[in-house]
């Protein structure tokens, strides 16, 4: 009977050994992969291709789909959401920084209750994750002023000067700005560039066509300018009044 008992320690002790390698071994992998997460984000983001991108999201997310934990589960559907955004090659900055914001905040979330070989790592890789989808907001916010100056010096010139050529890939980029804006002043806006272009098209329309469509470009501008965000207000207000003075001058 002692040595059936004995037979019995001996076994659980090595099946308790065996889930605590098992567990070690998990552990172990667990941190070889947010180590190449870490690698990869710590990089240059803005060398990697969308292919890049999407098998960077897909090692991630193989990882994690299968897990029954929810707070996981949470994880694995925001880079679902993250893929599609970045295989359409038409999300804004903004869009992909906020969802990579929000599985920052979730990493961070799942590592104050991980257990303690994964706590420092996980909420280092969500702090990391919140902070690249902040910084992607605001590059793209840099670029857009930066559209915005290029569109002030085109309008500070001598108009007539303007290629017809260079006028349209003016208002396409400026298009591609407002288009997608769920605001309806910047709707309207997308819509007065693009009656601008179909006059730029047309071979017969002349100056006194162009200002009524300038002029009312020019006060939606310096509206929208008056409820944008900070760093947007000063150069759309002044925009605004540039192609009000624009309309003005061919109206004359």
């Amino acid at each position: 009977m002692t040595s059936q008992q004995g037979s019995k320690n001996k076994q659980s002790e090595t099946a308790s050994k065996k889930e605590g390698a098992t567990a070690t071994k998990t552990n172990e992998n667990n941190n070889l992969e947010l180590d190449s997460l870490f690698e990869a984000l710590e990089g240059d983001l803005t060398s990697l291709d969308n292919e890049a991108a999407v098998n960077l999201i897909d090692q991630w997310y193989s990882s994690l789909h299968k897990a029954k934990e929810p707070e996981i589960k949470e994880i694995a559907n925001s880079l679902k959401n993250l893929k599609q955004l970045v295989k359409s090659g038409k999300a804004t900055g903004h869009e992909i920084g906020e969802v990579l914001i929000e599985i920052g905040e979730q990493t961070s979330d799942l590592g104050s209750d991980a257990d303690k070989e994964l706590k420092t790592p996980l909420q280092r890789l969500g702090k990391q994750l919140s902070k690249i989808g902040v910084s992607l907001g605001k590059q793209e916010d840099r670029e857009q002023i930066e559209q915005i100056d290029s569109l002030l010096e085109t309008l500070e010139g001598d108009l007539t000067e303007i290629e017809p050529e260079a006028a349209q890939g003016a208002i396409d980029t400026w298009y591609t700005l407002l288009h997608k804006s769920e605001d309806e002043n910047l709707q309207e806006i997308a819509n007065g560039l693009k009656e601008l272009k179909q006059l730029l098209k047309r071979k017969t329309a002349k100056g006194a066509d162009f200002a009524p469509v300038l002029t009312k470009l020019g006060e939606q501008t310096e509206q929208a300018g008056a409820e944008a965000a900070r760093g947007f207000k000063g150069p759309l207000k002044k925009l605004g009044k540039l192609l009000s003075k624009a309309g003005q001058s061919l109206a004359e």
